[in-house]
């Protein structure tokens, strides 16, 4: 009799978690969804033979892109592959925020906590596949891993997770604190922290071994490092701070966490601390879906404040947490209602049809290239960019010195087909041109057709 009431319980929590996981779904399949021209653009070069940092300048840790590689390796690359493999790391992320809330606390928060996940993670502009999304299931693994005194494993994830983003750095302020309260005596401390430190180092050891093999070594310290840690965050351009109004959409939902420390102890600050390292993240060039790593963390104190609201019967918090979910439902709803059928962003109808012209135009494989427009018209068309490594078309890249100077000698060296560039801005980034490269161009090109809003050129 109560291995059958068992049963049926269990079975009641797992249809739960399954509508929930459901709905998060059909939620990510109606809204619009975020295909960053990097994450066609990369790994399709890569499998025809471009190495990474060498030969395409990329100012983040590979982990992501190369497990995406390997992913279209086997499943081909496009947008509905991307999708496919977003949509998984999204559910799979659902799946552990569930599972790892219900072994460290109890059921009742683990399905509130995802409950609060799914409308929080698609509001912050979570569907589409940037290395920000793949932090949070990195960070949940850690955080538990921490939380068993496992500190072997979560220095191994931890590595893991900085080779996904640099700005998995911000995690080691939660690490420290959880490793210092998990521990009983100083010695407990000291042991901890070897440990992490030998699982950090063992991962990065293999990693840079293979790195090294690979010939990259100086490449990918010049872009992630040099370039990616120390100059970037500081390029002019590339510093965007929260409007007003971002402000008051990203901090709203954090508020939770205020009647949870005032009925502080361990547990509630360390969970705030690991949703500060999320937010970290975001600056210095704010967007929405740089705050994915947060979010889960978010979610857990959401979770647990409302099972203590209910346990307690608290009627001052009955009523803050009622504004609060009815908050939430707002802002969700009208994101989703703003975003519902919506074409996917950089695949739009536009840039299908000048991919379909340059399809129409050269051979697969002939060299091009793309000004003041997106790198996935290069996976979308089946062609290769005519100089390396391919430099985005940014300011904070284009006008480092000499690169213009070799891309100039790329093109007379290839001499590109055929030459694509975008209408330019009045200001802003999409006005952006740099002068060496459009000189050459207008030099030694003409525009013979023009697809919307892009030019074409050939050869003079």
């Amino acid at each position: 009799m109560v291995e059958r009431v068992i049963k049926k319980e269990l079975t009641h929590k797992f249809v739960i978690l399954c509508i929930l996981i459901f709905i998060h779904l059909i939620l990510l399949m109606s809204v619009k969804f975020t295909a960053w021209p990097e994450m066609l653009a990369w790994p399709y070069l890569i499998l025809k033979g471009w190495l990474p940092y060498r030969d395409i300048a990329v100012a983040h840790t590979p982990l992501l892109i190369v497990d995406l590689t390997l992913f279209y390796k086997v499943f081909g690359v496009g947008v509905i592959q991307l999708k496919i493999y977003t949509w998984f790391l999204i559910l799979a992320t659902d799946c552990l925020l569930y599972y790892l809330t219900r072994k460290l606390w109890n059921n009742k928060i683990a399905l509130f906590a995802l409950t609060f996940y799914i409308p929080l993670q698609i509001l912050y502009e979570g569907n589409g596949l940037w290395f920000d999304l793949a932090l949070a299931p990195l960070a949940l693994v850690i955080f538990y891993l921490l939380n068993k005194k496992h500190y072997l494993g979560a220095g191994f994830i931890w590595t893991l997770a900085f080779l996904t983003k640099q700005t998995a750095f911000w995690f080691l302020i939660p690490i420290t604190i959880s490793t210092l309260q998990e521990s009983t005596f100083k010695g407990e401390t000291l042991q901890g922290m070897r440990k992490f430190a030998i699982g950090a180092t063992c991962i990065s050891g293999i990693i840079v071994s293979l790195i090294y093999l690979l010939h990259i070594l100086p490449d990918i310290y010049n872009w992630t490092i040099k370039f990616g840690i120390f100059y970037l965050p500081n390029a002019a351009g590339q510093i965007s701070y929260p409007t007003f109004r971002q402000i008051v959409v990203t901090l709203f939902p954090f508020i939770i966490v205020i009647p949870f420390l005032i009925q502080a102890n361990r547990d509630k600050f360390n969970l705030f601390a690991w949703v500060l390292a999320g937010i970290l993240g975001a600056f210095p060039r704010f967007e929405y879906f740089h705050l994915q790593p947060a979010i889960p963390f978010l979610a857990i104190l959401a979770g647990s404040v409302t099972v203590n609201t209910i346990t307690t019967k608290s009627y001052k918090y009955y009523a803050m947490l009622y504004v609060y979910i009815l908050a939430i439902s707002i802002l969700a709803g009208r994101f989703v209602y703003r975003n519902f059928s919506k074409p996917t962003r950089f695949v739009e109808p536009a840039i299908v049809e000048v991919a379909d012209f340059i399809n129409n135009s050269v051979y697969p494989g002939s060299d091009i290239y793309i000004a003041n427009a997106w790198d996935n018209l290069y996976a979308l068309s089946d062609t290769l960019p005519a100089t390396k490594p391919l430099i985005p078309y940014l300011p904070w890249y284009m006008d480092l010195p000499g690169v213009q100077d070799n891309m100039i000698e790329d093109f007379k060296e290839h001499r590109p087909k055929l030459i694509v560039e975008g209408d330019y801005a009045i200001s802003g980034l999409g006005s952006y041109k740099p002068l060496k490269v459009s000189n050459y161009i207008s030099e030694n090109y003409v525009k013979v057709d023009k697809v919307g809003i892009y030019s074409l050129y050939v050869p003079k």
